[in-house]
């Protein structure tokens, strides 16, 4: 059976992971699986300096096993923690809704956990940023580029507090992965039913309307409510836009796309919208 995979930590961003994924989960009948990984390089410390000879063999290694115990003492603690973590938000979550939750804690790296459970996953959801993320300058840190990169599953990213999703936007530009989209939209989404919004930001020449309409057409023939956007600009600008005019909850992207849409998603500047995006992004392999 397959699940909704949400991974929290100890940022302000795991309640929203949590309401999200009861969201999710209520709309697609599926159990939620909630995870919190032990990052082994965050459980040990540091190994000793070289001391150089001036410590005596034996205050050396007395030194050596403090710290041996200090280790342990510490990943004893962040176990100790994780399991508190996913207590309070399994409980959350059964109190927001009747669905079945089940908790685990792993340790090792994040991504290798997303991979490996990935056979087993719908729909992940992450928080946009994680406990060590510097808000001052909006870092969203290497695991979330990570995982975007590496996902084989819709991966949903959360804003900062759940909100109902009543409409969403689909970022379109015709590629592959846009395509892929509205494949995946037609074929069965956490998304079906709501209000869709699709963007294209190109001229306005008759290819590109066409593709607009058709990818519009194959969506309203599975009963979404379609309006189309065709506009030109730089698709940062374009899609910010759009999202605040329209009263937009969700934006709805492709992994990677063409031109403009393929640097912002997969080059260089990865992830570079969600850095002002304050809705949540549901990111298409």
């Amino acid at each position: 059976m397959q699940n909704i995979t949400a991974f929290i930590d100890g940022s302000t961003y795991a309640a929203s992971v949590c309401d999200h994924a009861v969201w999710a989960a209520d709309r697609l009948e599926m159990p939620i699986s909630l995870v919190h990984v032990l990052d082994r390089r965050n459980e040990v410390s540091s190994q000793p300096v070289d001391l150089s000879g001036s410590l005596r063999l034996g205050a050396r290694t007395a030194l050596l096993e403090k710290l041996s115990k200090l280790d342990e003492e510490r990943a004893t603690l962040a176990r100790d923690r994780g399991r508190a973590l996913l207590d309070d938000g399994a409980a959350r979550m059964r109190t927001s809704a009747d669905l079945e939750v089940t908790t685990r804690l792993r340790n090792g790296d994040l991504v290798a956990a997303v991979q490996d459970l990935a056979p087993e996953t719908r729909m992940m959801v992450v928080g946009k940023r994680g406990e060590g993320a510097n808000f001052a300058t909006l870092h969203l840190g290497s695991n979330l580029d990570r995982i975007v990169r590496s996902a084989t599953r819709p991966v949903l990213v959360v804003s900062r507090a759940y909100k109902p999703v009543k409409r969403f936007l689909l970022a379109y530009d015709g590629g592959p992965s846009a395509e892929r989209a509205v494949d995946r939209l037609v074929g069965g989404s956490v998304l079906h039913g709501l209000e869709c919004h699709i963007l294209t930001v190109g001229n306005a020449t008759p290819p590109d309307r066409e593709k607009l309409h058709a990818a519009a057409e194959a969506l309203r023939g599975v009963g979404y409510d379609v309006t189309e956007h065709l506009v030109t600009g730089t698709p940062e600008v374009a899609i910010a836009d759009a999202v605040a005019s329209h009263d937009i909850d969700m934006l709805v992207l492709g992994k990677s796309g063409k031109s403009r849409l393929r640097q912002l998603f997969i080059g260089s500047t990865t992830l570079d919208l969600m850095r002002g995006c304050t809705i949540p992004v549901l990111i298409f392999p």
